[in-house]
């Protein structure tokens, strides 16, 4: 069993041109590639000024690793395309506390 993880992909452009290229290149792949997971987005994709929003998810954070690298390499050679971010809230087991001397 693998560990969920969730991401809000932030994709920095040199300016809005850039980022409506950028979307256009990810729904164009999603659109051709509609049964490969790595192209698969839960969410919008959205568009504010220069960067591009992208909401991804999977049930192992390994998959959600590969899916923003094979991102990465659609995008990455868009000039123009500055970085982009990946910050990952993932689900796991915190502390557990009890006043129960049985537990």
């Amino acid at each position: 069993m693998g560990v969920y993880a969730e991401t809000a992909i932030v994709i920095t452009c040199k300016n809005n041109k850039i980022a409506k290229e950028v979307k256009s290149k990810i729904i164009k792949k999603a659109k051709e590639d509609e049964n490969d997971l790595n192209y698969q987005f839960y969410g919008k994709i959205v568009i504010d000024d220069n960067e591009v929003y992208v909401d991804k998810s999977s049930g192992r954070i390994q998959n959600l690793e590969y899916q923003c690298e094979k991102l990465w390499e659609l995008i990455k050679d868009i000039k123009g395309v500055i970085e982009m971010n990946c910050p990952f809230l993932t689900e796991s087991d915190g502390p557990f506390f009890t006043n129960n001397p049985d537990n």
